[in-house]
């Protein structure tokens, strides 16, 4: 749908830091929208509007997640290419050293030490496959801290002494605050804020007039 103005309600690390979210823009007003971030800065988890009346719940919300691991695939392939490159030259190294061994063929137990220091360096490349397994599950360590900031439908909305530590937390608090009943006393000026129900107070505001205006706060 062209001519929204779609907008970033939650822009968060997982560590519940709060980013700077991009601009969004419509180009040639299409109904395509657009966005641009640098994933390699932190990951994060958003949540997005579309901001008007007119889209359906589960079309005005967008949610989603900026991986700097993403471009993985990228630099793995660019590994391979240095790999495939070094064991060529260690090919060629290999024939250098036949050579060298008919010619000096009086050096042969010298050669055969030799021989045992490339042995060892067959043992590095092992431990190096090792360190490579290890980023492999650090990787994974991320994708969990990453799905338990997210959270599902069950996690907490908060109260009115603690916010969400999730993003669905996040969601479902917009939510009961949006249907929630508000109670405001005259008396005092006094507006509480309760989730769907009343049975949790999320938010109390006091409400001043003067002259001129009315304030919130």
């Amino acid at each position: 749908m062209s001519g929204l103005n779609p907008t970033f309600i939650v822009f968060v690390s997982p560590g519940g830091g709060n980013g700077t979210p991009p601009s969004i823009t419509e180009p040639g007003s299409k109904g395509l929208y657009k966005f641009s971030y640098d994933a390699s800065l932190t990951q994060i988890a958003f949540v997005l509007d579309g901001f008007t009346s007119g889209l359906a719940f589960q079309d005005r919300y967008v949610k989603g997640v900026l991986d700097i691991y993403d471009q993985m695939g990228f630099s793995l392939n660019a590994m391979g290419s240095s790999l495939s490159t070094m064991g060529s030259s260690l090919s060629v190294m290999g024939s250098s050293l036949s050579v060298m061994g008919i010619s000096l063929s009086a050096m042969g137990v010298s050669f055969s030490a030799f021989g045992e220091s490339q042995l060892a360096l067959g043992n590095s490349l092992v431990a190096l496959g090792t360190s490579n397994l290890a980023l492999g599950v650090s990787n994974l360590a991320i994708g969990t801290s990453l799905v338990a900031g997210l959270g599902d439908t069950a996690s907490s909305y908060g109260t009115d002494v603690s916010d969400p530590t999730t993003v669905f937390g996040f969601l479902k608090r917009a939510q009961e605050t949006r249907e929630g009943n508000e109670t405001y006393t005259k008396s005092t000026g006094v507006l509480d804020i309760y989730s769907r129900g009343s049975s949790q107070l999320l938010r109390e505001k006091t409400i001043s007039d003067s002259t001129t205006s009315t304030t919130k706060t």
